[in-house]
Formats: C-alpha cells, sequence, structure tokens
C-alpha cells in the first residue's frame, strides 16, 4: 500500500540548503535561482531551521524597490537569516517515517514540507506537499 511505503519514496535527497551563517541574501539568490519554495538552514549539517520563500516576501512586501542588488542589501542590513528562519521544525527519519505519515503531517497543518534526516540526525532530504502530489499522481491506481 502506498501510505506504508517509506519517505525516501518521495522526499528530495538533493536539498539545497545554507548555513546558519550565511547572508538573507543568499537565500533569496535560491529561491529566485531555483524551482523551490523552502531552504533548511543548516548548523553543519543538522537542521536548526528552514526559510520559506513567503518569509521573505513577508519582509519585502512593503519595499518598492525593482533593483535586486539594492533590495539583497538592504536585506542583509536589516535582517539576519536567524531573526527570519523558523526554527519550529518538523523533522522525520528516513528509515521509520512513511508516505502516511507525511500526508498526516502535511494535511494537518499549515506546514508545506518536512525534513529528513538520517540516524545521525543530518539532514538526507526534504519532503513538500508538490513531492507528496506528484506521487500520488505518478501511483494512483498501481494498487488493487
Amino acid at each position: 500500500m502506498i501510505e506504508n511505503k517509506s519517505i525516501k519514496e518521495i522526499s528530495t535527497s538533493e536539498v539545497i540548503s545554507v548555513h546558519e551563517n550565511q547572508n538573507l541574501s543568499d537565500a533569496t539568490a535560491i529561491f529566485r535561482e531555483n524551482s523551490i519554495h523552502h531552504v533548511p538552514v543548516l548548523r553543519g549539517s543538522k537542521p536548526v531551521g528552514i526559510l520559506s520563500s513567503q518569509d521573505i516576501f513577508k519582509l519585502i512586501f512593503n519595499v518598492d524597490s525593482t533593483d535586486q542588488r539594492m533590495l539583497d542589501v538592504l536585506l542583509d542590513n536589516t535582517y539576519k537569516l536567524s531573526e527570519v528562519m523558523t526554527t519550529e521544525l518538523v523533522i522525520l527519519d528516513e528509515e521509520t517515517a512513511t508516505i502516511k505519515d507525511v500526508a498526516r503531517l502535511l494535511s494537518d497543518s499549515s506546514l508545506h514540507s518536512v525534513l529528513v534526516v538520517n540516524h545521525k540526525g543530518d539532514l538526507c532530504g526534504i519532503a513538500t506537499t508538490t513531492d507528496l502530489i506528484r506521487y500520488l499522481h505518478a501511483n494512483i491506481g498501481d494498487e488493487k
């Protein structure tokens, strides 16, 4: 059954992340250059926060600037990454979590992503609502 399959089936293993001491503009560049909406924040290889494109949007909503370089300077001189990231993380173990666990978490909250760690607690993946929907779309009707 689909719901009992491992979280590894849907999580992205090549995670684009930032380290907690990086500038906020590093994260905004990641959002601009990639088709993603969540960036884990790491201390070493351990997740300590997550930043969403929505977090950045909230910061710049009232800024009337079309110059991206100017916006990056403004963000970097006004905020630290650690002040903007979410630190209340939802983390699942890659060996024990299932697709059903991800579906429950994402449907029962306002979350749109969960971080996946290995047995050492190191980040090894991210599972998003998009990952879940793509997996279900590709596999619906495959089971009898």
